[in-house]
């Protein structure tokens, strides 16, 4: 079996559209593509030419996607304070982190709907829900509905965690790190996926790969594989939002090491992502590990861009983004704002997406010296309403607050609905116990740690 001519001639168009916005000269490629209609020969033939595109002249950004070239064209960056918790700080932080990424991903689950700051908006004041303070509502009288696939996770209904992909990442890196330990490649991660979850439980570039991945296993030993072909073929979801929403954990065990973070994010992005689509995973698993010793926002997020390039689109993003947060002093004007800059990266952008994180934890924890368990509803609830990705973009801020705050501090009101439990896809996990899984994370660290080189 094979993809069809609509499926193959559907990829190539987005393709073109993501070379266009890479900088890459894209001029009469439509043209061309509307002529090879129905012709796979002549589908494949484009498709293969638009990885030997020339760059725009003034293109300003630089953006490598290998680790050593992402790596010389990072900032300058302040050292981090020493890491001074003691082991049951860092636990309980690593727990809270747990319960806020999932409590987050699970208030943005309904809303995830392609929505727009004004549309979530009118969504919630329909339902008399506005501003958000609680579990999404199931019903509104505004003429949007919502995934009815998500009731479990809407308000009067949470009795647990429903299974979502982002969840789903989160227990994929335990299981791959507990199996090979820190010294895990991207191969490994691929193998990993094909073990452990099914194929229609995957989207985007991750379906795209899984896919791909599957098919050079059949035909050849895993080690012989052409990881680049794999993740080169017809994948035109590159600069997505996936690998940004599987990095978490990778930050809560290297815990004061960003930079190990960001490397261990690189191996597993590098499966199915290229340019800003790693630089997002990299980012967020290096503000991860920031956190265990920074209590500022913005700090933080500076702490994860000292570890991708800094002309890149995604790190002028975000730079951006602060200075609209520090300008506006209201979150909804700079939604908008990211709305209208970067529209053409859609819903599943992992830069846009990235935008609507920042605008979460300044909202939330910008110079908070103790942050409380105000700071984190404000936090997941403005990465909600922020629009686009909102399970994703929730789910990430909520990690961080989670962690800033540690599980202790985080109100009843978000995580007792959760009652300790998680459902996943995942073979051999399932059905598990969200503390156990901060167990098992906290484990991890302690191997990573203390490996050689990080005592």
């Amino acid at each position: 079996m094979r993809l069809s001519p609509a499926v193959i001639a559907q990829r190539v168009h987005k393709e073109i559209d993501a070379r266009a916005l890479q900088g890459y000269v894209t001029n009469g490629l439509m043209a061309r593509w509307e002529a090879a209609q129905g012709i796979e020969s002549a589908l494949l033939a484009l498709h293969d030419e638009l990885k030997r595109l020339p760059v725009r002249d003034g293109w300003s950004y630089y953006e490598p996607s290998d680790l050593d070239g992402i790596r010389s064209l990072r900032p300058a960056s302040a050292a981090l304070p020493d890491l001074y918790l003691a082991e049951e700080e860092i636990r309980n932080k690593i727990h809270g982190a747990w319960l806020g990424r999932v409590a987050g991903c699970i208030l943005g689950k309904p809303l995830e709907m392609h929505f727009t700051a004004d549309e979530v908006q009118a969504y919630l004041e329909g339902a008399n829900a506005y501003p958000l303070r609680d579990f999404v509502p199931s019903q509104s009288h505004d003429p949007r509905r919502l995934r009815r696939d998500c009731v479990p996770s809407m308000r009067d209904y949470v009795q647990y965690a429903q299974e979502d992909d982002d969840l789903n990442y989160m227990c994929l890196a335990v299981k791959l790190l507990e199996q090979h330990g820190p010294d895990f490649t991207t191969l490994d991660v691929g193998m990993n996926w094909l073990n452990s979850i099914p194929f229609l439980w995957t989207w985007g570039p991750e379906h795209v790969v899984y896919l791909n991945l599957a098919v050079a296993v059949a035909d050849h030993q895993p080690e012989h594989v052409d990881l680049e072909a794999i993740a080169g073929y017809l994948n035109p979801g590159v600069e997505w939002i996936g690998a940004q929403i599987r990095a978490d954990v990778y930050g809560y065990v290297c815990s004061g090491l960003p930079e190990r973070a960001a490397e261990f994010a690189w191996r597993d992005a590098y499966l199915t992502h290229r340019m800003n689509g790693i630089y997002g995973a990299m980012w967020v698993a290096a503000m991860n590990a920031a956190a265990f010793t920074l209590l500022d926002a913005e700090a933080i997020i500076h702490a994860g861009l000292a570890q991708i390039p800094a002309k890149s689109r995604f790190a002028e993003a975000i730079l951006r983004t602060l200075d609209w947060c520090s300008q506006d002093k209201d979150w909804r004007v700079t939604a908008r704002r990211i709305h209208e800059q970067y529209q053409q990266y859609t819903m599943g952008g992992a830069i846009s997406n990235a935008c609507c994180v920042v605008v979460a934890l300044m909202e939330g924890l910008a110079g908070a010296a103790l942050p409380d368990g105000g700071a984190f509803e404000r936090t997941i609830t403005t990465a909600v309403q922020c629009g686009y990705d909102t399970d994703c973009n929730a789910a990430t801020a909520g990690s961080i607050a989670g962690l800033m705050l540690g599980a202790g501090l985080l109100p009843d009101k978000w995580v007792a609905p959760l009652h300790d439990t998680l459902r996943t896809c995942v073979a051999e996990f399932g059905q598990v116990s969200i503390r156990d899984m901060a167990r098992r994370t906290y484990e991890l660290g302690r191997v990573v740690r203390y490996a050689k080189g990080n005592a």
